[in-house]
């Protein structure tokens, strides 16, 4: 049976209009396009030698060209095409209750990585190779080849601006839209199922599905999208040291 979802207001006690599972699909498809467009640019650039690209050189503009692709589509298809504001998708006046971030962000990080441990030990076991979850591999790890001007701009790109336009799609827009079609407890599953399977990383799928449960239920407990934020962006800012220490 489909939830029927409660009025929602700002905190000026405004309506806010929470996104359909449609107006989130639709914005999903044309973020697809435009990274898939920007990407192959970057191909053609490359293949045509206009640039001569190295791994390391390709990075950063790759992470700028992505980023703007997928937040210039968001804009478009999600936040201009269906005139939302800021508090439709989920941003609200921060209250006092923020302060819970303090445990319960390392306290969610800690449990991800605990069960993502476990998964790994118990594949190994199994005979499956997982060295490719590892750090040393990452091609983040190139960044620290990079200049350092270069290496802040990646860093800021990897932990606030990722961060933000994710969680608008993730938790501002699909999150809303499972809930209208279904009750919190399936609705939170599911942003959580769609969010680790876009990144595409079969062996980090625990990390990311739990990671997704811990935003989407920030998101409900805090009743504001800068909860997920946070946390998202303090997730990704370790993981980036983390790669990059172990260069």
């Amino acid at each position: 049976m489909a939830a029927s979802p409660s009025i929602d207001r700002d905190p000026a006690g405004r309506q806010v209009t929470p996104t359909t599972l449609g107006q989130a699909a639709w914005a999903l498809m044309f973020v697809v396009v435009y990274i898939a467009v920007a990407a192959g640019a970057i191909v053609a650039v490359g293949l045509s030698g206009i640039v001569d690209f190295t791994l390391a050189s390709l990075l950063p503009v790759f992470l700028v060209t992505v980023t703007v692709a997928a937040m210039l589509a968001l804009y478009l298809h999600l936040v201009r095409r269906n005139r939302f504001t800021p508090a439709d998708l989920g941003f609200r006046r921060p209250t006092a209750r923020l302060v819970h971030l303090l445990w319960q962000i390392p306290v969610i990080i800690i449990v991800c990585g605990s069960l993502q441990g476990l998964v790994l030990v118990a594949l190994t076991s199994l005979g499956v190779d997982t060295a490719s979850a590892g750090t040393a591999d990452d091609p983040l790890a190139e960044i620290a080849a990079l200049p350092g001007p270069w290496i802040v701009v990646c860093f800021l790109i990897i932990a606030v601006l990722t961060p933000l336009w994710e969680e608008v799609l993730f938790r501002g827009a699909f999150l809303d839209g499972f809930t209208r079609r279904f009750r919190p407890g399936v609705a939170i599953t599911l942003s959580a199922a769609l969010f680790a399977a876009v990144h595409l990383v079969p062996l980090t799928f625990v990390y990311l599905f739990t990671l997704g449960i811990a935003l989407a239920l920030l998101r409900r407990f805090h009743r504001n999208l800068w909860a997920p934020i946070l946390l998202h962006a303090a997730n990704n800012a370790l993981v980036t040291l983390a790669v990059l220490a172990a260069v």
